[in-house]
């Protein structure tokens, strides 16, 4: 599967709602230094361009009580209650 021809646009909003609630203070580019991303494949995650790695996505999990389901699914059962009470 060619993944530059695909969009994302689901997983993209949901990357911009997780940054919106727990990076509320963070740019896009203080977001991604934060977690140890580059900054464009964050741009391009939450354009919908790219989708995010699973390995970007765990970080994402293990930091803020998500589930790999929320982030490519959208699927809200399994996120801690921390995660659950903001998304």
């Amino acid at each position: 599967m060619n993944t530059n021809s695909k969009s994302y646009p689901e997983i993209a909003e949901r990357l911009i709602q997780i940054r919106a609630v727990f990076g509320k203070e963070n740019t896009q580019k203080e977001w991604a230094e934060k977690h140890g991303f580059n900054s464009t494949q964050v741009n391009n995650w939450e354009k919908g361009l790219r989708r995010i790695p699973v390995d970007s996505a765990e970080k994402l999990c293990e930091t803020y009580g998500l589930t790999l389901d929320f982030i490519y699914r959208g699927r809200r059962d399994g996120l801690s209650e921390r995660a659950s009470k903001v998304l």
